[in-house]
């Protein structure tokens, strides 16, 4: 079990990583191009017609992929006043109930979007292909689910430390 956790931690290191950088440079890119964009207009009246397309196709990666790394720290919102009243055992079980809900619902989306991408048209102004700006939604679902089942394992390994420690505390 202890093998399989720092595997699986690992791959989730790295997804952090992969989803901070590009996090990063889509957020750079985005600020760069709209500040260049308002510079423009407000000097020479004139700006980038493709300024603002680009931008949105920028929100959209950006958006996923803070989406994503929030689901990786575990730090998406959720209500805990009510399930912090329960007993350790309880709380995990409706943590567990909650992420499994989340996984099948990710993985329900799959095929839609699959289908979904198969109609996407051309972008207007920059002529790319939507489809590969949308890519982003079932790849970051897929991205989600290793993060989500990486928290399910954390937990568990967690629960059964703490578990462990009690009993060895009432032996003594």
């Amino acid at each position: 079990m202890e093998q399989l956790y720092r595997g699986f931690s690992l791959v989730n290191s790295a997804l952090q990583k992969v989803e901070k950088i590009l996090g990063c440079i889509t957020l750079a890119v985005l600020f760069v191009v709209m500040v260049i964009n308002a510079a423009l207009r407000y000097l020479f009246q004139s700006g980038l017609n493709w300024s603002d397309e680009l931008n949105g196709f920028l929100f959209v990666w950006f958006g996923f992929l803070a989406a994503a790394y929030a689901m990786s720290t575990d730090s998406h919102l959720r209500i805990t006043a009510f399930t912090n009243l329960f007993p350790k055992v309880l709380q995990y079980v409706l943590r567990m109930v909650m992420n499994a809900i989340m996984i099948v619902m990710f993985l329900l989306y799959m095929k839609p979007l699959q289908s979904l991408m198969r109609t996407l048209p051309i972008s207007n102004v920059l002529r790319w292909p939507m489809k590969n700006i949308y890519m982003i939604l079932p790849i970051v679902f897929g991205v989600m689910c290793v993060h989500i089942l990486f928290n399910m394992l954390q937990d568990t390994v967690m629960l059964l430390k703490e578990r462990k420690e009690k009993r060895g505390e009432e032996s003594k």
